[in-house]
């Protein structure tokens, strides 16, 4: 199962899935991005992602099988922040930006328990 209700996304344990996302109020240039994060219910990430944003203010997270199907069933929390110009680590990570904007607090991923096992 997979399912977004408003900003509540929930899913079976290692389901596939995506869900859009689409930003407004700001126009992004083609270096900007958009960072998912997920955490588990401890505060470790679980999931994080540097997305490009297109010419609409929107990108698409895709979730695989192998992003969920270890995780303990649970509520985990994940939030999206729009990083203008970001700087990079020398592995590639998004550290800092000229700006970083969060527009909303941090929202629920619903992850349930599944019988099968793959």
């Amino acid at each position: 199962m997979f399912q977004v209700e408003g900003t509540q996304i929930i899913m079976s344990r290692g389901d596939t899935g995506s869900v859009l996302f689409r930003a407004s109020g700001h126009i992004f240039a083609d270096e900007d991005r958009a960072l998912f994060t997920v955490k588990s219910p401890e505060g470790t990430v679980v999931k994080q992602h540097a997305y490009q944003i297109d010419a609409n203010g929107a990108f698409t997270v895709f979730f695989e099988n192998s992003d969920t199907d270890y995780l303990a069933p649970g509520t985990y929390t994940y939030d999206v922040r729009y990083v203008i110009n970001p700087y990079y680590d020398t592995s590639g990570g998004i550290v800092d930006g000229d700006q970083v904007i969060t527009p909303k607090l941090p929202m629920n991923l619903i992850l349930l328990i599944t019988v099968g096992e793959i």
